[in-house]
């Protein structure tokens, strides 16, 4: 299919590299009566050649037979080079682009624009042997490239003909070919010359693999792929031969995956895979043979797993009787399961016993009764296992509330409200199992309350009172009671200051002297009357805020100290000059401010022996004299 429209030559220009949209010629329409050097080659690939999308893929291809081209320039010639799609308005363009022509060993290059043609490649993933191309492009070219291929070679070293970038790059940048001519083409219009003779039919022999199957032979381990000889007479299919075994084959491989299910044989504890003979093609793809078979060289093992079974409880023996499945490893080492749970081969009984302290009661408050419930264990590996959940054993026991023990005392702690001056009780319900009582409830209130009153009593001695000596008061005490039900009273509160008070009596009892100050505080003492009988509540304190009563001046003079000065026999008297202060409760206090005039003088020597002064030296004051004339 001829790709239409100038506008779609130029899209694919623009998808093209810059190198290609510099290098892409243009086709020209000959004119009446001009001759052509554009040639149709009728090509068709050797192999079947995967057309991807953008990036060119190399291709061989065959030749066919060509006007104006002489035959033995063509025998045993395959043209070279490169076949893609691309998408283009909605379309999808094949393109193929012939760049060289080899024989042998050899290999020249057609021009740098080759040979190139378009078509419609939307359903089309693939170019096939059996179908034929027009490429078209330069004949003078093509005539001296096989021209070239054809002259014998020389000894002098040849020069390598130009190879266009294509043939030794396959990947231009943005991923299309460095010379890929074929997204600017379109099919061009070939005028041909009129032939005036008759030409000889043009007949081509061409192997193909279309149309024959694979031969699987497992015993060689291969899968051969067939071809067949194919006859074509100016292009058109004219013998077609039979299929045969070709050089071409394949690996044989077992296939695990599309065979699931393992065959199992429970009596023997064996299992194996089952598997199906596949092989990988030259194009990647995989392709299965046959059935799915049983692999006899990979035998599982089946054993025993108690792991993935619970326990069968039977309760008309009292036995717990240990369950097992058979299972095994695969060749991925996944564990599989041959045999749901059944009865262990390997493993004994174990005896199961009921057991009532395992299980709570269960407790119906509506009826005012306890169900007591048990429990079936038993043990296995040193393990204590539970066989099934607790159920009645039809014993029952009344609820009985409960609001003090044997002893008396409350077995909750009754809620007082002081506020309110009320106290609500608090209650337990209790069972008798087997003549031991328990409690099966926690402490709940009751519903009605009771008046808390105030008391004296216990409170009386005023050395527990709170006596305020500022404000000049003291506090009575009372405590807080309630009456139980056999009349005694319940104190719920310890002594506490009361609302009723009692005024101190204050009595002077002395003075607290400050002499370094000069002044004094005096002392008070604070009673009391209770029922009658006065309370010394301080004794001789010097109450908070008492006044400072201060001293006060009387006289001055000195007073003897004790020491005394000699001079000689005369003895002077030392003196003290002190303030004679007079204090609140009249008693003195003499404060001493300096030193008074010494008394005297006074006689301070005894003679004896001698009868004046000069009968003896003077030794030292006051000791006196000693005598120095004798007796």
């Amino acid at each position: 299919m001829l790709v239409r429209l100038p506008a779609l030559i130029a899209t694919m220009i623009f998808l093209s590299s810059p190198v290609l949209a510099q290098t892409a010629p243009s086709v020209a329409t000959p004119q009446a009566g001009a001759v052509t050097d554009t040639v149709a080659v009728p090509i068709w690939p050797t192999a079947a050649v995967t057309l991807p999308e953008m990036q060119p893929a190399p291709a061989s291809f065959s030749l066919g037979a060509i006007e104006g081209v002489a035959p033995d320039l063509l025998s045993g010639v395959t043209a070279k080079g490169y076949a893609r799609k691309v998408p283009v308005d909605n379309q999808v363009i094949g393109q193929v682009q012939v760049l060289t022509v080899s024989k042998g060993d050899r290999e020249e290059t057609i021009s740098t624009e080759g040979l190139v043609a378009q078509f419609d490649a939307k359903d089309s993933s693939q170019l096939f042997p059996e179908k034929t191309l027009q490429v078209q492009g330069s004949k003078t070219a093509l005539i001296a490239a096989l021209q070239r291929l054809s002259s014998p070679k020389t000894d002098k070293a040849e020069k390598p003909a130009p190879r266009d970038d294509v043939s030794q790059n396959q990947t231009a940048p943005g991923g299309g070919s460095k010379n890929d001519q074929a997204s600017a083409y379109q099919t061009p219009t070939i005028t041909a010359t009129p032939v005036t003779q008759e030409k000889e039919p043009v007949v081509d022999m061409r192997t193909t693999s279309e149309g024959c199957p694979i031969r699987v032979d497992v015993a060689q381990g291969r899968a051969f792929q067939q071809s067949k000889e194919q006859t074509f007479t100016d292009g058109a299919l004219t013998a077609d031969g039979q299929c045969s075994d070709s050089e071409v084959s394949f690996v044989l491989r077992k296939s695990y995956p599309a065979c699931p299910i393992d065959i199992l044989d429970l009596a023997t504890l064996k299992a194996w895979p089952q598997f199906v003979w596949a092989y990988t093609d030259d194009a990647g793809e995989t392709h299965q043979v046959g059935e799915c078979a049983k692999d006899e060289e990979t035998p599982y093992t089946i054993t025993e797993d108690e792991a993935q079974c619970s326990m069968f409880l039977d309760f008309s023996t009292n036995q717990a009787v240990p369950q097992a499945a058979l299972v095994y490893i695969n060749r991925n080492n996944a564990l599989q399961q041959a045999r749901g749970c059944d009865t262990s081969t390997k493993s004994a009984s174990v005896a199961m016993t009921e057991n009532v302290p395992n299980c709570p009661m269960r407790h119906d408050f509506g009826a005012g009764l306890s169900s007591e419930l048990s429990m079936w264990t038993y043990v296995r590996g040193g393990i204590t296992y539970q066989a099934a959940p607790c159920a009645d054993t039809g014993r029952t026991f009344a609820h009985e509330i409960v609001y003090t023990d044997l002893a008396g005392g409350y077995v909750c702690t009754p809620v007082t409200n002081m506020t309110t001056k009320t106290v609500t009780l608090q209650s337990r319900k209790r069972i008798t199992v087997d003549g031991t009582p328990q409690f099966i409830t926690e402490c709940t209130p009751d519903t009605s309350t009771q008046a808390i009153l105030p008391t004296p009593d216990g409170c009386n001695n005023p050395a527990t009172w709170t006596h305020d000596l500022d404000a000049g008061i003291s506090y009575g005490q009372e405590r807080f009671y309630y009456l139980k039900a056999d009349g005694s009273r319940e104190y719920v509160t310890g002594c506490q200051n009361s609302a009723v008070t009692y005024a101190h009596e204050v009595t002077e009892t002395g003075y607290q002297h400050h002499d370094d100050q000069l002044w004094s505080y005096p002392l008070t003492t604070v009673t009391i009357t209770v029922s009658g009988s006065p309370y010394t509540v301080a004794s001789s304190q010097v109450l908070a805020g008492a006044p400072q009563v201060p001293y006060v001046l009387s006289s001055t003079g000195d007073q003897s100290n004790g020491q005394i000065l000699y001079e000689a026999c005369n003895a002077y008297t030392q003196t003290t000059k002190y303030q004679n202060w007079q204090r609140p409760d009249g008693s003195a206090y003499a404060k001493a401010i300096g030193t008074g005039t010494p008394t005297g003088p006074s006689w301070a020597c005894a003679y004896s022996g001698g009868v004046a002064t000069t009968d003896w030296a003077l030794v030292s004051n006051p000791v006196g004299y000693a005598n120095l004339g004798g007796e």
